[in-house]
């Protein structure tokens, strides 16, 4: 499906949307989205590659996710950790 098409379905609603009163634009708390804006530019939902980070799992410092765009079918295999 080409990105447009995603974005007009999931715009409004999806399970990462944090909607609150008096803020005209709504979060977004999706992972490998670095400034947690809901817009097309930022949605890394859509995108074939993005880049995120999470902490280590020996909870020193970070890990860096990237999102590889040739295994965009496979979501399981999509992620990468590490450099």
């Amino acid at each position: 499906m080409s990105s447009h098409l995603v974005w007009s379905i999931i715009r409004n609603n999806n399970a990462f949307l944090l909607k609150k009163r008096n803020i005209s634009k709504p979060f977004s708390t999706e992972p490998n989205n670095l400034t947690n804006v809901n817009s097309f530019r930022y949605n890394a939902l859509i995108d074939k590659k993005s880049v995120g980070i999470v902490d280590a799992p020996d909870k020193k410092g970070f890990t860096v996710v990237y999102k590889k765009a040739s295994t965009q079918n496979k979501p399981r295999q999509s992620y990468k950790y590490g450099l």
